[in-house]
């Protein structure tokens, strides 16, 4: 384990290419044995084919850099691997002792050998971790598996990812309780998305320090791009990164000779921040920069510590964002503790999605809600009509219906009601049952900008704003592909209305969407 929290842990973030060897290799395994002989910085992750693009396998990098005498911490990411071959590479980095893991849900590929790769999602970040936590109690899945023994606990230490940079307020509200989602499903270290905002680094270590996972390690990145980086950055091209615009025309300012001098300065003086709010502990990425900057930089941060208060204006950009979780303190630029109320009247699906919605919702009401006369009509029928002709037609009846409404995928296990009648296996471009990944930017989906919104941004405004911690803390099973194509009306009869999910007791605190007002929303059964 990496972290100590008694001292500020410094990490760095490795990018392996597109190759088994070269300079670029050479580069990061001097990095490392200078970063293991050094022992400043305690841990290097390393990504697993950062931005959608193919690149040398972190375990692969994992195992050399762990020879050299420091802990790496393998990116593991849900994008390209099905659930089965997550277990296999789970045995396999235990095998190797590579057991410091952050979990991801990845972002989109974009292409790969003879065009583009599919795109695997078979399940999320908050899945792949409640896998990662029930092997580390040691435990059979399935008792058919042929020869099927339990098997020993293993030891990881998973962690999770967050982003406090997200412009809407249905976009961070995703964020966070996506993080109360993956917490609870075993995460125990969290590191957050790069960005350059104090007041937004704050508000995550305010949120995380008022939930029950309070002494949850969180570390913040600082990532520090080349002035060509930081304009692809402001473009929207590198998924859930926002570079401010003012940030931008600082960069653009520069002198080419004094890129080095500015970069080294800045990354210094968020670390100084970091340190001086509270973190405990900064993730460093400085593309194009060798071992001696880095050095530099973490040794300048040590002058701006002693008077981090005079850095915060230099690093709030209000501007940027429609939405702040905390009230902002006027004294300091930051957070004080009281949770920002919203105006409920600004957020409203239009016409069709709310009409969609109710209509939608109107229907499971009187279909699927047991305290309703026409739910025991329903299952007799539907039950008594199981292995017969009868069975195919409603099934084929059911999808003819759903997919007009739905684009329905014919799951067989469907989960509609608990994403306000959206549904993830045809709406969202990473198929995810639990929240938003971190790439949505001003609400579009990162695949598709400007194009298609996120899902779970398009269910917090049909919702108006109306959530419910036993809702936010429920955790939708993935997707059980034995059931393809079977009716997912009588597999919910079946199991009597049975709702799915793993429930748990956890207090997410939450802004009303007006003073006094309750937050109720739609059931979460999973029909």
């Amino acid at each position: 384990m990496f972290y100590n929290k008694d001292e500020f842990s410094y990490t760095f973030e490795l990018v392996p290419s597109r190759s088994s060897k070269g300079k670029k290799i050479d580069f990061i395994l001097n990095f490392a044995g200078k970063a293991a002989n050094d022992k400043v910085i305690k841990a290097l992750s390393i990504t697993d084919n950062a931005g959608g693009n193919p690149a040398l396998s972190p375990m692969a990098m994992g195992r050399e850099i762990k020879s050299l005498g420091i802990e790496p911490i393998i990116h593991f990411s849900c994008k390209d691997k099905n659930r089965n071959m997550m277990e296999s590479l789970l045995f396999e980095l235990d095998r190797h002792h590579l057991r410091t893991l952050l979990v991801l849900t990845g972002d989109y590929p974009k292409y790969g050998i003879h065009g583009m790769a599919k795109p695997v999602f078979d399940i999320d970040s908050a899945h792949l971790l409640s896998i990662i936590r029930d092997m580390n109690t040691g435990f059979l899945y399935d008792p058919r598996v042929k020869d099927g023994i339990g098997f020993p606990p293993l030891k990881f230490y998973a962690g999770c990812v967050v982003s406090p940079f997200k412009r809407l307020i249905g976009e961070q509200i995703g964020q966070y309780n996506k993080l109360i989602l993956k917490l609870n499903q075993g995460a125990r270290f969290i590191i957050t998305q790069m960005g350059f905002d104090a007041r937004k680094f704050h508000e995550c270590l305010m949120f995380l320090r008022q939930s029950e996972f309070s002494e949850t390690p969180l570390i913040g990145t600082v990532f520090v791009p080349t002035i060509k980086l930081a304009r692809i950055i402001y473009k929207n091209l590198i998924p859930g990164c926002i570079m401010p615009q003012k940030m931008l025309e600082r960069f653009e300012k520069l002198n080419p000779k004094d890129e080095l001098f500015f970069r080294i300065d800045l990354g210094a003086k968020l670390i100084a921040l970091l340190k001086g709010m509270g973190f405990n502990g900064a993730h460093i990425s400085i593309p194009e920069l060798d071992y001696n900057c880095l050095m530099d930089m973490i040794e300048k941060s040590e002058y701006y510590l002693e008077k981090w208060e005079d850095l915060r204006d230099e690093f709030v950009f209000d501007e940027e964002w429609k939405f702040h979780y905390f009230k902002k303190d006027v004294k300091t630029g930051l957070n004080i503790s009281e949770i920002n109320m919203f105006d409920k009247s600004g957020i409203k699906a239009d016409f069709s999605e709310d009409i969609h919605y109710k209509l939608s919702h109107l229907f499971h009401l009187y279909f699927f809600e047991k305290d309703k006369k026409i739910y025991n009509l329903m299952k007799d029928m539907l039950i008594s009509a199981e292995d017969t002709f009868f069975e195919k037609i409603i099934t084929k009846f059911e999808y003819l219906m759903k997919r007009m409404i739905y684009d329905c995928k014919e799951c067989g296990d469907c989960a509609l009601a608990a994403l306000s009648y959206l549904c993830p296996q045809s709406q969202c471009a990473k198929y995810l049952f639990n929240g938003p990944c971190g790439g949505s930017n001003n609400g579009w989906c990162e695949v598709y900008p400007n194009e298609k919104k996120c899902i779970y941004v398009r269910k917090f405004e049909r919702l108006e704003g109306k959530l419910e911690e036993e809702t936010l803390n429920t955790v939708i099973p993935p997707r059980d592909w034995s059931l393809n194509g079977t009716s997912s009306w009588l597999n919910f009869y079946k199991k009597d209305g049975a709702e799915e999910g793993t429930r748990t007791p956890t207090k997410l605190p939450l802004p009303d969407p007006e003073p006094g007002a309750s937050a109720n929303s739609a059931t979460s059964a999973k029909k």
